[in-house]
């Protein structure tokens, strides 16, 4: 949040240099160091202007008939699809506080993928397999943030066996 607030500083800033190097140019009374001025100071005031709202980066998770789909959010503006996952094709999930979690951080052939914002929170992970456009299977790992309600509702949705550690399920209850 303080960097958020830090960008605005910066563009207000920059915005005003840029402005006085504008009014020497409007004033006819040109100079390399106005042009340096107004491109230098208005294109950081621009920059940072487009690239702000990556500052704030929120991840928003809705589970519909057996599909979890990801999407992570810029400044509650624009949200961004991170993935949809179906239940059925997740090949072992847990929380990562559990060890089997472990072998996934340690192998280099899983990709990783950490879409949460509070790093104490209640951390839950996904493996599974998606085949890319060269029909190769890739092998990802994803870390979300759940609620314990929405881990009730899910979890009824996976395979036998897929979760694992305490409250481990014993399959679906349909």
């Amino acid at each position: 949040m303080i960097l958020y607030g830090l960008c605005w500083v910066m563009i207000v800033l920059f915005g005003i240099l840029a402005m006085m190097g504008l009014s020497s140019l409007m004033a006819l009374q040109f100079s390399v160091a106005a042009v340096v001025y107004v491109v230098l100071f208005g294109g950081l005031a621009a920059l940072i202007w487009f690239k702000k709202d990556n500052l704030r980066v929120e991840y928003d998770y809705t589970f519909t008939n057996g599909d979890l789909d990801v999407g992570k959010v810029f400044g509650n503006a624009r949200r961004k699809l991170m993935t949809s996952l179906n239940m059925k094709n997740v090949e072992m999930a847990g929380m990562v506080t559990h060890q089997s979690f472990q072998r996934f951080m340690n192998d280099n052939s899983v990709k990783k993928h950490n879409w949460f914002v509070n790093r104490g929170a209640n951390l839950s992970y996904f493996y599974f397999q998606k085949e890319n456009q060269k029909h190769e299977n890739l092998k990802h790992v994803i870390v979300l943030e759940l609620s314990d309600e929405m881990l009730t509702m899910l979890k009824p949705y996976l395979k036998f066996g897929v979760w694992q550690g305490e409250n481990a399920q014993a399959g679906p209850r349909f």
